[in-house]
């Protein structure tokens, strides 16, 4: 069973900048899903688009793994078929639950989970990469560096799947959606005070890019046939390929 978010509920919290340590790791479950809107969406596209875009004897990368929800469904994805995913965190608390929860997966050579700085992680063979809401929270000038030794990596006709929170460039555009999405959350349980905790504490480690500008990076590193394929409040999927 999920473990409630209530991190920031009744001033259960403090002034740091968020992070994934062991308070969000117990209740990171209840916390994406409630905060992520079409997040279980695309899980599912994931998977999906995994059964037909992997090549046998390649790798599967899921970086930013977190608890590994993307990691499953690229297995799901992957069925049978001879390959691995690499699931890769900086996080040692998201890490260590990860590798107890598909400790089943790790013995049979299916998964491997890395404690490693995404930046720094070495991409061979690969046929799917995930980066599922993940990129926002690196620093902008590491984030073409990254897609661009994915792309390097990548077999010819793999595929990068990136979902990202982005903002738009009209000030009423956003301020409408932003309205939307803080009234989605409210749905979902939180006050508008956890709301409000959670935006400071985020500030300046969660940085979103404009979608033009995911799809003009990707086209400029080399990845082709770029298309949204989920769009869902200020949360979208891109799919581009090798």
């Amino acid at each position: 069973m999920k473990k409630k978010d209530n991190l920031f509920k009744d001033g259960n919290f403090n002034d740091l900048p968020f992070s994934f340590n062991e308070e969000v790791t117990e209740v990171f479950e209840d916390m994406i899903d409630r905060s992520v809107p079409g997040y279980e969406s695309s899980l599912r596209l994931i998977k999906d688009l995994s059964e037909h875009y992997f090549q046998s004897d390649t790798n599967c990368y899921d970086l930013g793994c977190s608890l590994g929800a993307s990691s499953l469904s690229l297995l799901e994805g992957i069925g049978k078929r001879k390959g691995q995913v690499i699931a890769i965190d900086n996080s040692s608390a998201m890490i260590s639950e990860s590798k107890i929860r598909f400790s089943n997966f790790i013995k049979t050579g299916k998964i491997k989970f890395l404690e490693q700085d995404i930046n720094n992680a070495q991409i061979n063979t690969a046929s799917i990469i995930v980066i599922n809401f993940v990129l926002q929270f690196l620093e902008t000038e590491k984030r073409e560096i990254l897609l661009t030794k994915i792309f390097q990596g990548m077999k010819e006709g793999g595929i990068l799947i990136l979902s990202e929170k982005i903002h738009f460039d009209n000030n009423l555009r956003n301020q409408k959606i932003y309205r939307m999405y803080d009234r989605f959350k409210l749905k979902n349980g939180y006050s508008e005070m956890e709301i409000s905790a959670k935006r400071d504490s985020l500030e300046g480690v969660l940085v979103t890019d404009l979608e033009f500008f995911h799809v003009q990076r990707l086209n400029r590193i080399g990845f082709k046939n770029i298309r949204k394929v989920m769009s869902n409040l200020n949360f979208i999927t891109l799919v581009a390929e090798r």
